[in-house]
């Protein structure tokens, strides 16, 4: 892999976290997680992330709306965000492309190509 890069993780669910941390200390990716609207914003308050993975269904948020909130920040996020979701419908990546996301990972995940697609996302911005 070139250069490391850093993902931001939005999303509640512990075996999530866990799963990411695992594939990404294997790859020597830098992970930031976050459970909520508020410790994401306060990440983005501190770092500029690479990717952001932001979960549809948050505890105190959707992760529609936390899009739009962090796409309207004063000093805008330009690094891809990506959903992540387990309910797949057939038509659920039109919508998340109407919406604003720049693409979509699927619960659960294949830690084989997480890296890659991660590491694929992060060379759009460079």
């Amino acid at each position: 892999m070139s250069k490391p890069f850093s993902v931001l993780l939005v999303d509640d669910d512990p075996d999530t976290q866990a799963v990411f941390q695992d594939v990404l200390d294997h790859h020597a990716i830098e992970l930031i997680s976050a459970s909520s609207k508020v410790t994401a914003l306060a990440a983005l308050a501190e770092c500029r992330p690479d990717v952001i993975v932001l979960d549809i269904f948050l505890p105190d948020t959707d992760g529609y709306k936390l899009l739009k909130v962090i796409r309207g920040l004063p000093n805008p996020v330009q690094c891809p965000i990506v959903a992540t979701t387990a309910y797949y419908t057939s038509d659920l990546m039109a919508q998340l492309q109407e919406r604003g996301f720049d693409g979509c990972l699927l619960k659960p995940f294949d830690p084989e190509t997480l890296a890659a697609s991660l590491e694929e996302w992060a060379n759009l911005q460079r």
